[in-house]
């Protein structure tokens, strides 16, 4: 009786009849078994059956239909519809099989725990795989080795690094063991978030867990710290692998040449690919690209494309990467030719250039002047199908104004503007160089403004350039309107650029319009250095305004910003400059030379606690403000000590020597400071025969 109704409950399950004449059947099964392991057999069974011929929503249905006629199935039965809810791909049916169970109140092991789970983390649903792993935990689930690190390792492939470290860290100290997998995913994760110390932890943990040394761990640690550009760990890593018998592949190698490269130390990377190719590694195509590189680098083309020949002969293909490198090279050494034929070459093999070739090889056309040639590569381009991009005629026009080809540039420009084309700002940022490289920055400021009419900018390095002109040729005001539309577009000028500003109008006299971009700068906290507060302080010394300067000079001390001596030079000519204006203004030579000498020791007294020491225009400055006070003897003595220090005097410290003893008649003096000054080869200015001349002359006429 019994075998003929669970051969009936079968029969119908397989004809995928479902629920209406199954759970009848079940019923009466029920009522009829003696004993619960004949019922849960049938039940295991039955739901085993479903999983073939059902969907896995009908199969959960007749799942929860069995439990509520009191059928308590087992957890093999419930491990059997998980992993049905699981094979269909979607979480919210697996998350619908568990919410039936869980709401039955019935038991699941750490395989049911793995199922679930696993499913949530294919979707990327880390949060909702950790709540039902707290859940279940909370239920008394005890999860294995399998479980802790299928569970590890589903964080890991979600980005949850720190919490799958967490788990990690807290399950070793309580010495429940995982698999090594789960160890090397944490480790490959927090090595690309360049976490390295913690992966050394790791690794050592690893070890003292049991676990013999895999060479996961070391690949990690080694290509993370090649991208820092840490040398002596990549070494000590690679040597702790080696050590443990591992032999190196061609992932770690190209690690290790990378961080050579990254680093600059181009000929070590040619001499270790010689090493690991004697050692009777099979050099990839990756090596052999890393290795090309650094011969173009070095300028040896003759290696590099021997070594492109070489990969042909081992059976392995040049793809456009290598080629591109070896075109690079040529055109890097000015080798057009070589590099035109490499391109030949490239093409007879069926690589694809791509964008990225053109630019390079457009690039060296155009440092070499060859006009017709880069038209006739925009042509080629078309013909493969391939537009050339922004950046393409930017290389261009840059290498055109960089070969004094202004109005091949220009002509270029002119058609590329009118045709219109994506990222349009490279090339106007192109231009502008262009223009300001062949001196024409006039052209550049008003191409910068008709660009910003349109609602268009050049690049920061552009407008920082064009700023940096436009100052050198006195414009402050131009300079002054590019720096507010970089100001606009939300492009903060660096220091440089906002010290030459101010400097530019420093030397217009125009103090109101330094101050107020020094203020600007302050404002959006750039650090202001000693050069800018020397810049504007000379600009109020220029003016006159002394009192302005030694508050600069104060606020730049307790800012905690050291003066330099060039800082210290200017304060001593500003104050011979007053020394000089005060006579003009009547006070009494007395009154004058008493102030001259009194600021003079006070700077003099600065720059000894500063420990700065004067150099020969400060002496120079100096030397010059003690001749015009009359002060002849101080004025040599200062002299004097220029030459101890060994120091050379220039032409500019010997004529203000000569002209103090001009000015007090000493002209034997001057003349034997003048023979000195021949003597030491040093060639008299003007202004020297000048000061001499026009005493000797004085001298004549008086006698």
């Amino acid at each position: 009786m019994l075998f003929s109704l669970f051969r009936e409950i079968l029969l119908q399950a397989d004809g995928g009849g479902g629920g209406p004449e199954i759970v009848p059947l079940m019923d009466q099964l029920r009522r009829t078994c003696t004993t619960s392991y004949a019922l849960l057999f049938a039940t295991n069974s039955l739901i085993t059956t479903c999983t073939s011929c059902c969907s896995a929503p009908d199969t959960i249905g007749l799942f929860g239909d069995l439990f509520r006629l009191g059928i308590v199935p087992s957890v093999l039965t419930c491990n059997i519809l998980l992993k049905f809810a699981a094979e269909s791909g979607d979480s919210e049916i697996v998350v619908s099989a568990y919410d039936q169970i869980k709401l039955f109140g019935l038991t699941l092991d750490a395989h049911s725990l793995g199922l679930i789970t696993r499913s949530l983390f294919r979707e990327k649903k880390a949060d909702k795989a950790f709540q039902v792993w707290a859940e279940m935990i909370e239920m008394g689930v005890k999860p294995d080795i399998n479980a802790y690190s299928s569970f590890i390792a589903g964080l890991c492939d979600c980005g949850k690094i720190d919490l799958a470290y967490a788990i990690l860290q807290e399950i070793s100290r309580e010495g429940v063991q995982v698999e090594p997998m789960a160890y090397n995913m944490v480790m490959d994760g927090l090595s690309k978030e360049m976490r390295l110390q913690e992966v050394e932890m790791l690794l050592e943990d690893k070890t003292r867990q049991g676990f013999t040394p895999d060479i996961y761990g070391y690949s990690y640690l080694i290509r993370s710290y090649g991208k820092a550009g840490n040398l002596l760990k990549v070494l000590d890593h690679y040597e702790a692998m080696v050590s443990h018998g591992f032999e190196t592949n061609c992932h770690i190698a190209s690690y290790l040449l990378q961080c050579f490269t990254k680093l600059g130390m181009t000929s070590e990377v040619t001499e270790h690919f010689q090493k690991l190719r004697d050692s009777g590694l099979n050099v990839d195509g990756v090596l052999y690209n890393i290795a090309i590189y650094a011969y173009c680098k070095l300028g040896n083309m003759d290696e590099a494309v021997k070594l492109l020949r070489e990969m042909k002969a081992e059976g392995l293909t040049p793809d456009r990467i290598h080629y591109t490198c070896v075109i690079k090279g040529y055109c890097l050494k000015g080798d057009v030719p070589n590099a035109r034929q490499a391109f030949e070459v490239m093409l007879k093999a069926n690589v694809k250039p791509d964008v990225v070739t053109y630019n390079i090889l457009a690039s060296g056309f155009c440092k070499n002047g060859l006009v017709t040639e880069v038209f006739h590569l925009l042509d080629h381009m078309a013909d493969q199908g391939l537009e050339p991009n922004s950046l393409t005629y930017g290389i261009i026009i840059d290498g055109f104004c960089r070969s004094d080809n202004l109005s091949e540039a220009e002509v270029l420009f002119n058609i590329v503007e009118e045709k219109g084309i994506d990222h349009i700002e490279v090339l106007y940022s192109s231009m502008v160089c262009g223009y300001l490289h062949s001196g024409w920055t006039d052209h550049a400021y008003m191409l910068f403004l008709r660009v910003a009419k349109q609602g268009k900018f050049v690049d920061h390095f552009s407008c920082s350039k064009l700023m940096n002109d436009l100052c050198r040729d006195g414009n402050a005001q131009g300079a002054s309107t590019v720096c507010s539309m970089m100001l606009e577009n939300n492009v903060i000028p660096d220091v440089i650029s906002y010290s030459k500003l101010i400097s530019a109008y420093c030397q217009t006299g125009d103090m109101h319009n330094a101050c107020l971009w020094f203020h600007d700068m302050v404002q959006r906290g750039l650090s202001v250095d000693v050069i800018v507060y020397t810049v504007l302080m000379n600009g109020y010394c220029k003016v006159g305004q002394m009192e302005e300067a030694c508050k600069l000079f104060d606020q730049m001390i307790n800012l905690g910003i050291k003066p330099d001596v060039i800082a210290y030079t200017v304060l001593l000519d500003g104050h011979l400059k007053e020394y000089l204006q005060r006579c003009w203004q009547g006070v009494s030579k007395e009154r004058r030379i008493y102030l001259l000498r009194a600021k003079q020791n006070m700077l003099l007294s600065s720059m000894k606690k500063m420990e700065i020491e004067p150099d020969v225009p400060f002496y120079t400055v100096l030397i010059d403000g003690q001749c015009k006070a009359d002060f002849l003897e101080e004025a040599r003595g200062r002299f004097d000590e220029l030459l101890q220090k060994g120091l050379t005097p220039d032409q500019y410290v010997y004529t203000a020597l000569i002209s103090g003893y001009c000015s007090q008649g000493e002209i034997e003096k001057a003349q034997d400071l003048f023979e000195e000054m021949v003597d030491r080869g040093i060639k008299p200015d003007v202004l020297t025969f000048s000061v001499l001349n026009q005493k000797t002359l004085r001298e004549r006429q008086y006698q």
